[in-house]
């Protein structure tokens, strides 16, 4: 019998790649930056991608839901425990540290993205005609 062989970035002593999941689609993006702000339920995350973004981008049940599932599954989204104040209890999200971290590796992304497009127009605007 030939013994099972576990991958090894299952050992605790490897950390994860947090740039495995780049680049972001814009919806979870948004999701992950609206859960930098605490915990928050799912409208609470749709009212705050609209309030971030000037109102500029708002996301929809189905595309929030969507995410969120994909994030759960990939750990960097965990559901918070329920309030016993609530008397109808509403699933809360929270961002785990690997969601920062994979938060985090997209703004570096994206930050050099701005830069080169900058440099680009600048290149472009002197440029003579």
């Amino acid at each position: 019998m030939t013994p099972i062989r576990f991958p090894i970035y299952r050992f605790s002593n490897m950390k994860p790649d947090p740039t495995k999941h780049l680049p972001l689609s814009p919806a979870t993006l948004h999701v992950l930056l609206a859960l930098t702000s605490g915990d928050l339920h799912g409208y609470g995350i749709m009212l705050e991608v609209a309030r971030q973004s000037g109102g500029q981008y708002k996301i929809g049940p189905g595309t929030l839901y969507d995410n969120l599932k994909k994030l759960l599954k990939l750990g960097l989204v965990e559901e918070s425990p329920a309030e016993s104040s609530e008397s109808e209890p509403r699933r809360r999200y929270h961002l785990t540290q690997a969601g920062g971290s994979v938060l985090a590796a997209e703004t570096e992304r994206l930050t050099g993205v701005l830069r080169e497009a900058r440099r680009g127009l600048r290149l472009h605007e002197e440029r003579p005609a």
